[in-house]
C-alpha cells in the first residue's frame, strides 16, 4: 500500500477532537460559514458521532481560540517557517495553527500536542511528505513557551488590515485599541430573565449585571444550567439586552411587528414588556428556531414566514423592531470567524437594511415608532443609514434616546440622540458592539 493511501489509526487520546476542529476551521476558512453549523453538521458524521461533552468541548476551544489569536498564532508560526505553506498546504498550515494555539494560548501538554499533530499529518493524503517540517516547527516553538506572554502581542493586530483601514476613519486609535482588546479573552455568558422570575437570580449565581441580567463567568453546557428547560431565561448580551430594554415602559399591551424575529432574543424582550408581537422570519429553517425558542420560555406570537421587506398588511402597529441583518462585526469576540471574511458585503446588507427601514415605516401608526438595531461596528449600517432615511422622508423624525431609561452604556449617547455602543465597555467581561435608534412617526 503506497504511503498516501496508508491509514493510521486513531487510537491516540485526543485525536479524534483534534481532528474535528482541524475539519471546522478548513471549511471556515475557506467558504466563510459558520463554526457553530460546523460542529453541528459533522458531529452527524459517523467520526464524530458519538463524540463526549469534554471532547466537544476541547474542539470548540481550540476552533474559537485559533480563529480569536489567528493574527498572533501566525506572528509565531513565521517566526519558525522560512517560507509559508498556507498557499501549497492549506491542511498543514492549520494543523500548524491550531497545534501552537494549544501549545501557547492553551498550555496543553507539549508532548501530546506536537504527537497528535504529527499524526494528523501523516493522515493528510496531499501533504503527508511534511510531516517531519510539522515535527521541526512544532518541537521549536514548545522548547521556547516561556519565551511567549501576553504582553508582546498587539491586540490590534488580530484586526484584518482593510478592516482596521475602515475604522481609522471613523475611530480614534484609543476606541480600536478598546474594541482589539475584546477579542482576546473568550466573553462570559449573558441571560435575560424573565421579569417575573427576577426572584431566581440569587439561586441562579453569577453576577447581576443589572436586575434581569444576570453573568456567568463559568459555565459548561447551557442547557445544564439551572432554570433552562424551565424557560424562565435566555442566553443575551447585556448590549443586546438594551434596544428593548430603551422602549419597554412604553410597550405593554400595544402592537408590535418585528420583522427580522429569529431566532428571538428581541422578540422575547418584547412579549416580556407586555408586547403583543408579530414575528416576521424570511428563513424557514430559523423560523423553526424561533418556535422552538419561544416555546421553551412559554411565550406567544403571531409568527410569519415572509419577506421583512415586502410583508404588508392593513393593519397599522404602535411600533415596529428593526434587529437588521448586518455585517456582525460588533459581536467579533463571540463569534472570531468573522475575522477571517474577506469583506461584508456591505453594500447588499446596507441595501436590505435600507428596504426594511422603508418597509418598516409603511406599517407604522402615525406617532408610532420605529426601533432600528445592528450588532455591527461600520457606521453605514448605523448612523449613515438614519442618516440616509431621515434625509428621504418627511414624515419620521429621529427620536433621542434619554438617559432615564437605562443605565448602563448611558456615555455613548450621542448629541443627535441614537446610542454607539462600543465592545468592551463595561468591565469583568465586557459587552458586545451595538448600534440603536428610534425613529418616530408624525
Amino acid at each position: 500500500m503506497s504511503p498516501a493511501k496508508k491509514i493510521i489509526k486513531h487510537q491516540e487520546k485526543g485525536y479524534i477532537p483534534r481532528a474535528l476542529a482541524l475539519d471546522i476551521l478548513d471549511e471556515v476558512v475557506r467558504k466563510n460559514v459558520s463554526p457553530d453549523d460546523r460542529l453541528e453538521f459533522y458531529l452527524k458524521k459517523e467520526n464524530y458521532r458519538s463524540l463526549p461533552k469534554e471532547d466537544i468541548a476541547l474542539c470548540k476551544s481550540i476552533v474559537m481560540i485559533t480563529l480569536r489569536r489567528w493574527g498572533h498564532i501566525e506572528q509565531i508560526l513565521y517566526n519558525y517557517l522560512k517560507k509559508s505553506v498556507r498557499s501549497h498546504s492549506p491542511r498543514i498550515h492549520l494543523i500548524m495553527m491550531t497545534a501552537i494555539c494549544q501549545l501557547i494560548f492553551m498550555q496543553s501538554p507539549p508532548y501530546a500536542v506536537v504527537n497528535l499533530a504529527i499524526i494528523q499529518t501523516k493522515n493528510d493524503k496531499k501533504s503527508y511528505k511534511l510531516k517531519n517540517l510539522v515535527n521541526a516547527v512544532l518541537r521549536r516553538v514548545s522548547d521556547d513557551i516561556e519565551e511567549y506572554n501576553d504582553d508582546q502581542f498587539d491586540n490590534v493586530e488580530l484586526i484584518p488590515k482593510w478592516m482596521l483601514e475602515r475604522w481609522k476613519n471613523y475611530y480614534t486609535s484609543d476606541e480600536i485599541n478598546q474594541i482589539a482588546s475584546s477579542l482576546v479573552n473568550i466573553p462570559p455568558l449573558d441571560i435575560t430573565l424573565k421579569k417575573i422570575d427576577e426572584k431566581i437570580a440569587e439561586d441562579l449565581g453569577g453576577e447581576c449585571i443589572v436586575p434581569g441580567n444576570i453573568r456567568f463567568k463559568k459555565y459548561g453546557f447551557i442547557p445544564d444550567i439551572k432554570y433552562y428547560h424551565d424557560g424562565k431565561w435566555w442566553v443575551q448580551d447585556i448590549a443586546a439586552s438594551m434596544p428593548v430594554r430603551i422602549i419597554q415602559n412604553e410597550i405593554n399591551n400595544k402592537n408590535i411587528v418585528d420583522l427580522c424575529a429569529a431566532p428571538g432574543g428581541k422578540t422575547a424582550n418584547l412579549i416580556d414588556a407586555g408586547a403583543k408581537v408579530t414575528a416576521i422570519e424570511s428563513n424557514i429553517d430559523r423560523i423553526s428556531l424561533l418556535k422552538t425558542n419561544l416555546k421553551r420560555l412559554n411565550f406567544e406570537a403571531d409568527i410569519i414566514h415572509a419577506d421583512g421587506t415586502k410583508w404588508s398588511t392593513k393593519l397599522k402597529y404602535d411600533g415596529v423592531l428593526i434587529d437588521a441583518p448586518c455585517s456582525s462585526t460588533g459581536v467579533m469576540r463571540r463569534n472570531p470567524d468573522i475575522l477571517r471574511r474577506k469583506n461584508h458585503n456591505l453594500d447588499y446588507l446596507t441595501n436590505l437594511q435600507h428596504k426594511l427601514l422603508i418597509n418598516g415605516i409603511k406599517l407604522l401608526k402615525k406617532g408610532g415608532f420605529l426601533l432600528y438595531c445592528t450588532c455591527s461596528l461600520e457606521k453605514e449600517e448605523g448612523e449613515f443609514q438614519i442618516d440616509r432615511i431621515l434625509d428621504e422622508r418627511d414624515d419620521i423624525e429621529l427620536r433621542k434616546i434619554q438617559k432615564k431609561d437605562f443605565v448602563l452604556f448611558q456615555e455613548f449617547i450621542h448629541p443627535n440622540g441614537y446610542l454607539r455602543i462600543l465592545p468592551n465597555t463595561i468591565g469583568d467581561g465586557g459587552n458586545d458592539g451595538f448600534f440603536i435608534s428610534i425613529l418616530q412617526k408624525k
